[in-house]
């Protein structure tokens, strides 16, 4: 029997999520077929992933669900909606400090978006593969979730979706593949970023984690300093911000709409 269940729509940047509250925790066990329902394009609500937040006796807890089922430890732009979300709706007040699978976060709901921290990156390694018979350098990085960034000349003349499929899924980055980061330099400072995220597999319009982790390598590299503002795909732009105690990543989150939908 269809149960109706209520959602919200939500976007981080131009990251689109579902989010189900504390209400659905007994989605938990079907939630990845829930994911792949609800986040279908066109023919359901539409969402780069579906996020599901329970309330345990250690506090709230972020379950993240791409759009193809697969879970993931962490999703920086989701990270930051869950904290407008919460504060929203009255599930706990801003600044919002909750657990997902790559540790506890903070977030807290400013005028220039929600600020959160997230878990600082690491740099694993530096990595050549070569795709059609031509050598890309890449920097592996650790950012909640495995990233491999690129930086480029030529923003838009980057083929993301193609040339992202094939990084994403290069035995380097073992089973389970990286998200893939394209980075170049544009005036005044500020970076642009495109991504090919893995479980949506395509481009997407931002990406949070992958922000954190391109700016971490343009620092590690000496090209900027603790604070970066990357152009992310939508037009909206993200700080990415290092300090002794964390990492934190800033911009927009909103609420687009809310509804209700019958779930199998």
């Amino acid at each position: 029997m269809a149960k109706t269940i209520k959602f919200t729509k939500m976007s981080g940047a131009g990251n689109d999520f579902i989010f189900l509250g504390p209400d659905y925790a007994w989605l938990k066990e079907s939630a990845p077929q829930a994911a792949i329902n609800l986040c279908r394009r066109r023919l359901a609500i539409g969402g780069d992933g579906l996020i599901l937040i329970e309330k345990t006796s250690d506090g709230i807890f972020m379950h993240y669900y791409n759009s193809d089922g697969s879970k993931a430890d962490f999703c920086g732009n989701g990270a930051r909606c869950l904290v407008h979300f919460c504060d929203a709706k009255g599930i706990a007040a801003s600044p919002v400090t909750f657990r997902s699978e790559a540790g506890v976060h903070t977030g807290e709901v400013t005028d220039s978006g929600v600020r959160l921290s997230v878990t600082p990156p690491t740099l694993t390694d530096d990595t050549e593969i070569t795709i059609d018979g031509r050598s890309y350098s890449l920097t592996h990085v650790e950012a909640g979730v495995p990233h491999a960034v690129l930086l480029v000349s030529d923003i838009d003349g980057v083929d993301v979706e193609g040339l992202g499929r094939e990084i994403r899924n290069n035995p380097s980055f073992g089973s389970e593949g990286a998200n893939a980061d394209f980075v170049a330099a544009g005036d005044e400072g500020e970076f642009t970023i495109r991504t090919y995220e893995r479980g949506v597999e395509r481009e997407t319009l931002a990406c949070g984690s992958g922000c954190i982790a391109a700016a971490h390598v343009l620092r590690e590299k000496g090209m900027t300093g603790d604070e970066v503002s990357l152009k992310v795909r939508s037009g909206a732009v993200l700080r990415a911000e290092f300090r002794p105690d964390a990492a934190y990543l800033t911009g927009p989150a909103d609420i687009v709409y809310e509804g209700e939908i019958e779930l199998p």
